[in-house]
């Protein structure tokens, strides 16, 4: 199966389970798990929350133990915390803030997700195990799963 017909089949999953759920804490356990379960190459799966105007917690995930608190001007959580903007990288030994949670990850796409100020209210990080995983395809896909977490803030 390509990566695009298992996004398909990933979202469609997603899609039936969190239909009609407001629980935000339920939605992205849901979300966590099914692209953690689904791509094999994903060694960590989850959110990190806005807690405050420099700082993200961890919120729920699937994998090892993660960072618990990232502020705003460290790692490729807080570059996308800070520019609203997803952060990609295929090799994150080349980016000079990654923060090494697990020294098993190679690879790492962080996504925004906004409330309904248009402020980032969380972001979405998936830690891969191998070099030069993600691509448009994820950013496509993911994207759009991000759209129905920030439909519950």
């Amino acid at each position: 199966m390509s990566k695009d017909e298992v996004y398909k089949k990933i979202l469609s999953n997603i899609s039936s389970l969190i239909e009609g759920e407001d629980d935000l804490i339920a939605v992205m356990s849901t979300v966590s798990c099914e692209l953690f379960y689904g791509f094999e190459e994903f060694n960590w799966v989850g959110f990190y929350r806005r807690i405050n105007e420099r700082t993200l917690k961890v919120g729920p995930y699937q994998g090892s133990h993660g960072c618990l608190t990232i502020d705003r001007d460290r790692g490729v959580c807080g570059a996308c915390f800070r520019n609203a903007s997803i952060q990609l990288e295929n090799d994150v030994t080349k980016a000079p803030s990654h923060i090494a949670c697990s020294s098993e990850t190679k690879s790492e796409i962080v996504l925004p997700i906004l409330d309904r100020d248009g402020e980032v209210a969380c972001v979405l990080d998936i830690d891969s195990t191998k070099l030069d995983v993600f691509d448009q395809t994820d950013v496509e896909h993911l994207s759009r799963v991000c759209e129905w977490v920030s439909m519950r803030y």
